[in-house]
């Protein structure tokens, strides 16, 4: 007797929150400001209120599906069966869409190690810091997780996990933005 649900689908939802704070206004909140790691930033993002902030949603590429069916079957020992969410790639041509089919940003020019990786049931969270003196000069719109340094893209353990684009800010010396990425694992 076949006990398959056919009404059931797995989904997975990636929401983007980008948070974007003047520089003045986090070191006014404290007055150690410069001497913070990005971690302990990031934690203060939370607590004072942001000058603009956006939320959108993303595709999940066929990379990530393939990487979901590959370490589900048993026999696999492949090194990609020990990847981890590590670095956020931002870019600037959201006019170009996303896909499923995407293994990179439309124009990939700036990359970061994830700051905080956190994960709780069915949802993992991937925060960013990017600090006044990161990615100056751009106007981001685009943004995607990888598994490893995107410079190793083509490498079997590095690829695009998600791809998003969002309303364009533009990076300079005085302002931060954090970007909260949060894969969320559903029946529906």
């Amino acid at each position: 007797m076949n006990n398959l649900n056919t009404n059931s689908t797995l989904q997975l939802e990636g929401r983007i929150d980008r948070k974007t704070h003047s520089v003045a206004d986090l070191r006014a909140a404290t007055e150690d400001y410069d001497s913070l790691s990005s971690e302990e930033k990031l934690q203060l993002t939370r607590e004072v209120e942001a000058v603009d902030e956006e939320t959108v949603y993303n595709v999940t590429t066929e990379s990530l599906h393939e990487y979901f069916v590959d370490n589900l079957d048993p026999d696999n020992t492949s090194p990609e069966a020990n990847v981890s969410v590590s670095w956020l790639g931002l870019g600037t041509d959201s006019a170009s869409g996303t896909s499923t089919a995407d293994t990179d940003l439309n124009t990939r020019t700036f990359e970061k190690q994830v700051t905080d990786v956190a994960d709780s049931s069915d949802q993992l969270l991937a925060s960013t810091f990017l600090d006044s003196t990161d990615g100056n000069g751009n106007d981001f719109d685009e943004l995607g997780l990888f598994s490893g340094d995107p410079a190793n893209i083509g490498n079997a353990e590095v690829f695009l996990i998600n791809h998003a684009t969002f309303s364009a800010v533009t990076k300079d010396n005085s302002k931060t933005v954090t970007f909260d990425v949060t894969l969320t694992f559903s029946d529906v």
